[in-house]
């Protein structure tokens, strides 16, 4: 088990990044990175490869290989450590108690619906969860590059993912587009996403030989990146990193099943529980018996005030999204439901524990002068 350290976290990455732009930080920087960034390079390119933990890249890359090699600093997630918290931390430049987008799935009283955050569909189905959605109805928040722009007009922004106008969802289509915009006249700052490793270890586990060919792949490809530019600071981080998992379903677990009020929220291996009237005493006494030493149980109270969710203002949300109880995985169970919800069978990898593996993420610094 590990407790993340905000001070020196992805989301201090972020507030260096808009310091260096003349924005206002929400939260402290990097001291490592703001004397990077005090190098004035005409590009500063931040790529975020989901689930691109250290402990995976320790896995399937060898010690002396380019991404391995570039390794500036090991530093923290936020907590819940997956990617609609921790994307939204990096760019917000706010916590998750800021910001609110704890977990894959949140209920929504004003639905009475579980819904998953980015996609907008109720938890366990393909069908949206309300003709307007709710997430960017009630969760709004103005991005790092709409503040850079703000406070810097001579700054053009960039993003460079599948949702947004650069569009790539391949690691060549984002190598290509960062190679373009950075070989583009003038100061740029570049946000750069992709989804994998994430979605695939999900489905086959930290270390398996897929994984281990894809990491080398975009090892390759990011060095190719790297050779192709000038006058361009890379860094090349994580939302989160993973940990291969044992999946456990809910519906196995009769005398717990029955004092759920709703779908659990959040996450396998974060889970948020709203409980039954007749059953708010008996479910601690209950699930601790049944998962000692696997999860460790906070009451509502107790989860929003441990630190976990990191410094600021409590967004009203975030209040609602925590239930009565939280139970943060520090082994290798996660916990879902077997039918309701399908995006969750036959995982193999997880995140949004507490766990070293799921918490430690790479700061990778190339310099390109």
């Amino acid at each position: 088990m590990i407790k993340q350290n905000y001070s020196s976290s992805i989301l201090a990455v972020s507030n260096s990044i808009l310091l260096h732009y003349g924005a206002t930080p929400h939260h402290a920087t990097l001291p490592v990175l703001d004397d990077l960034l005090s190098k004035n390079y005409k590009n500063v390119v931040l790529l975020v490869m989901d689930g691109m933990g250290v402990n995976v890249l320790e896995k399937n890359l060898p010690i002396n290989a380019f991404l391995r090699k570039h390794i500036k600093m090991q530093i923290s997630s936020v907590y819940p450590c997956t990617t609609t918290a921790a994307l939204t931390s990096i760019l917000s430049g706010k916590t998750p108690i800021e910001h609110a987008w704890l977990g894959w799935s949140c209920y929504f009283k004003e639905v009475d619906k579980c819904i998953n955050l980015f996609s907008g569909h109720e938890s366990g189905t393909e069908m949206p969860a309300h003709e307007e959605n709710q997430a960017n109805k009630y969760l709004g928040y103005e991005n790092i590059l709409s503040q850079i722009q703000s406070a810097s007009s001579d700054v053009k922004t960039c993003a460079v993912s599948p949702f947004t106008e650069y569009f790539a969802n391949t690691i060549e289509g984002i190598c290509e587009h960062i190679k373009n915009l950075g070989n583009e006249d003038g100061r740029k700052f570049i946000y750069a996403y992709h989804y994998q490793p994430d979605y695939d270890i999900h489905y086959y586990g930290v270390s398996s030989p897929s994984i281990n060919a894809m990491m080398a792949e975009y090892n390759n490809q990011l060095e190719r990146l790297a050779d192709a530019l000038s006058d361009t600071l890379f860094l090349i981080t994580a939302d989160h990193g993973m940990t291969d998992i044992t999946m456990k379903w809910i519906e196995d677990f009769p005398h717990i099943n029955e004092m759920l009020k709703r779908h659990i929220c959040l996450e396998p291996r974060c889970c948020s529980f709203y409980i039954k009237d007749d059953y708010k005493i008996e479910f601690a006494k209950r699930f601790r018996e049944t998962f000692a030493e696997k999860f460790l149980l906070y009451t509502h109270d107790e989860f929003i005030k441990s630190g976990l969710l990191g410094k600021g203002a409590l967004h009203s949300r975030t209040d609602e999204f925590v239930g009565d109880f939280v139970a943060v995985a520090v082994s290798d169970i996660a916990l879902w439901y077997k039918a309701y919800n399908w995006e969750s069978n036959d995982f193999y990898g997880a995140h949004a524990g507490l766990t070293e593996d799921e918490m430690l993420v790479p700061l990778i610094v190339i310099e390109k002068n």
